[in-house]
């Protein structure tokens, strides 16, 4: 077993860990939702590499850089007595700030109803202020990699999310829904019917925070964003309804997107930064 979600089972093997490359996650349901195989899960089958992945369903960033959270990040980039030099940390954060249940406090009703423009369905202070936020957090991780003795140098990975369709399909397990949906339930309410609409506000959202995620890129140092926004194909509106090959609810990817976006984007970028060679494929 090469993924680990745990640090006492991942340190119990640790011997198995020092030939391989080292990979550390963090995140939300992108990386961490149970009854899906997603992106780290992926990365285990495509990679010959020791990952730790301490994501959490549901996690924002407020939650990652506070609290028991934010200390065993720390902990485990500060020193290498309770922790080891990595040779990556890849994040999936801020969908549940962007695109998740915090999208409620960032619409607006139009003083035009008919209006087709997505700007005019969101309140640009509350969108500046998420953004601002977000910035704000991802420094703090970046700050705790660039003070490390032994992770100074280590690169950091970020992902953009896909563009899709708000519908009201929320996370099953076998019949039950668990959770969701999160973005359709705050739109309907505002008079936000129309899918084209909704896409385009989901859009505008994630350009948003892939602009962002850039600037902060250019800023700093091995700080790499994986642009995944047209990663997956939007499920089609006169099929919101309908089963899915790519998604497997209103936010997430099935095992079939989790796979194409780990092999054809994840892969892809730790090669180019040379986190990882050919010979750490699996053949």
């Amino acid at each position: 077993m090469a993924l680990f979600t745990d640090t006492d089972s991942y340190w119990a093997e640790s011997p198995s860990h020092i030939l391989k490359k080292r990979l550390l996650c963090e995140g939300d349901s992108w990386f961490s939702i149970p009854s899906i195989a997603h992106i780290p899960l992926q990365l285990e089958a495509l990679l010959d590499a020791s990952i730790l992945c301490l994501a959490d369903p549901g996690d924002t960033l407020e939650e990652l850089t506070a609290g028991l959270q934010f200390k065993k990040i720390k902990t485990l980039l500060e020193s290498e007595r309770f922790g080891q030099k990595w040779d990556a940390l890849l994040l999936s954060v801020g969908g549940n700030d962007v695109i998740g249940p915090e999208i409620r406090g960032l619409l607006n009703a139009p003083a035009d109803p008919a209006s087709t423009n997505p700007d005019h369905y969101l309140n640009q202070e509350a969108v500046e202020q998420m953004f601002a936020v977000l910035d704000e957090r991802l420094r703090q991780i970046i700050g705790l990699r660039d003070q490390s003795p032994i992770n100074r140098e280590m690169p950091i990975f970020i992902h953009t999310y896909s563009y899709l369709t708000p519908r009201d399909e929320g996370h099953k397990v076998l019949a039950w829904r668990i959770s969701g949906p999160w973005i359709h339930r705050y739109m309907v309410p505002l008079g936000i019917t129309d899918c084209s609409l909704q896409q385009a506000i989901v859009a505008k959202l994630l350009d948003g925070f892939h602009g962002r995620l850039e600037r902060i890129a250019d800023e700093t140092n091995e700080f790499h964003v994986i642009d995944t926004r047209k990663s997956l194909e939007p499920v089609l509106c006169r099929n919101r309804k309908g089963s899915q090959k790519l998604w497997r609810d209103e936010i997430h990817p099935s095992r079939k997107g989790f796979a194409r976006i780990a092999k054809s984007f994840f892969v892809p970028a730790l090669l180019k930064a040379g986190v990882i060679t050919d010979a750490d494929l699996r053949r």
